[in-house]
């Protein structure tokens, strides 16, 4: 089921009214190559995302083994 997220977190970025990358491609997020992305962003952004994914996402209950897969690889390759 994609965009599972955004259903069950209460606290998606979506529902805040924030774009979410993996939402506009009808993907979940763990299914999202979530680097090319944070690359593109402004430091500023990227400091935004990285906390929101490693305070948020790990209390989601759409949160899979892959998402944490994904927030290791963020935090070693992109430094705020």
């Amino acid at each position: 089921m994609a965009n599972e997220c955004s259903k069950v977190n209460a606290n998606c970025v979506m529902k805040q009214g924030n774009p979410c990358p993996a939402y506009d491609t009808d993907k979940n997020c763990w299914e999202y190559d979530w680097l090319p992305v944070f690359k593109q962003m402004a430091k500023e952004d990227q400091k935004k995302w990285k906390s929101y994914m490693l305070e948020v996402c790990p209390q989601c209950a759409a949160y899979r083994e892959p998402m944490k897969k994904i927030i290791e690889r963020i935090e070693k390759e992109i430094q705020t």
